[in-house]
């Protein structure tokens, strides 16, 4: 029997600080997608411009946003743009199967795009709103890995000071109770985007206006040296790890996204016993919060075996060189099939 090929609508790009890895996973995706028959468009959430022509391929990258602070009524409106509302409501007149979400971060991740597409009713692949809005908001995940006993870095929120100057914030969080080195990050931010290991008292102003300048609401983390592991989920089963070797002390977004930066080891040469405790927290926070498709959830393991869980990733990155794609592919799963998969699942629901 002829498998059925899909219409698919790929979203790509938005306003996030990771639009250019979003454009990036969305030209591997309609790629393979295409290369499997299937009919596919790729839409800019940005501005509704398309980057498809006629047969799929890629033309061009759309507009850059003139700036990354746009205001959360924007992103919503953006997203009611009128052609990609009528691309999406396509699929009540049978013109569009299912969406892949290739966004990542900011409205495509936090859960916003996820209510656009249920409230429409278009299946699309990752996870649904709720799961999206948790993972992306750090504060929250880490009080559920909390409950569920997985252990994560001692932590501390702290939100946009009103009456507050940045010094009198930062001499708070030096006089505070996680004592440097420590790290400093937006709260709902991701791609490491305004993320800093703060190693002496003089960084910490810096540090502390650099995750402002993403997030309203940012934290300070006690940092624990070690390997960083990545554990992909698909399906609510663990994948092979992935062990990352940066360049950098942290992996970076520098480290992530330029070529040799960062070394890869799959599966990753860890002791046995810490992977099945890496694997089994990983698909336990997956299925705790509702994920549903896929994720990634990052950890750092330390020299004596101790580890903390940093995040789970709702959209991580998809192209043919990416962390989830190389874990799948060390499971049997090479990418083409590995998005065959996803859209079947998106279709299922599951």
């Amino acid at each position: 029997m002829k498998e059925r090929k899909f219409d698919i609508l790929v979203l790509a790009g938005g306003e996030s600080a990771e639009r250019e890895v979003s454009l990036s996973s969305a030209r591997a995706v309609a790629d393979s997608l295409l290369k499997s028959g299937h009919r596919v468009r790729v839409i800019d959430t940005f501005n509704g411009k398309f980057l498809t022509d006629q047969s799929g391929r890629f033309i061009a990258d759309s507009d850059s946003p003139a700036h990354r602070e746009t205001a959360l009524p924007m992103q919503v409106r953006r997203m009611y743009d009128p052609v990609l509302a009528g691309e999406l409501t396509k699929v009540k007149q049978g013109g569009v199967d299912l969406v892949f979400n290739a966004l990542h971060g900011g409205a495509g991740e936090n859960g916003i795009i996820q209510a656009l597409l249920d409230l429409i009713g278009i299946p699309y692949t990752g996870s649904p709103t709720v799961a999206s809005a948790v993972a992306m908001n750090k504060d929250i995940s880490k009080r559920i890995m909390k409950s569920l006993n997985i252990p994560t870095a001692e932590w501390i929120r702290f939100d946009r000071p009103e009456e507050k100057s940045m010094s009198r914030i930062s001499e708070e969080i030096g006089n505070g109770p996680i004592h440097l080195p420590l790290i400093i990050k937006p709260c709902d931010g991701g791609s490491t985007v305004g993320l800093t290991l703060v190693e002496t008292p003089d960084q910490l102003s810096e540090a502390v206006e650099a995750a402002f300048a993403v997030s309203n609401s940012i934290i300070i983390e006690r940092y624990l040296k070690g390997r960083e592991i990545t554990i992909a989920v698909l399906d609510g089963q663990a994948l092979p790890p992935v062990e990352i070797r940066p360049s950098h002390k942290l992996y970076d977004y520098t480290c992530k996204y330029t070529s040799g930066k960062s070394q890869y080891i799959c599966p990753a040469e860890i002791d046995d016993n810490i992977v099945r405790s890496l694997s089994d927290d990983a698909v336990l926070f997956y299925k705790t919060i509702g994920c549903r498709g896929y994720a990634r959830v990052d950890f750092i393991v330390a020299s004596d075996g101790e580890y903390i869980c940093l995040e789970l990733n709702t959209l991580p990155g998809m192209t043919e060189l990416s962390l989830f794609p190389m874990a799948a592919r060390a499971a049997g799963l090479e990418f083409d099939q590995l998005l065959e998969k996803l859209c079947h699942l998106a279709l299922e629901g599951k």
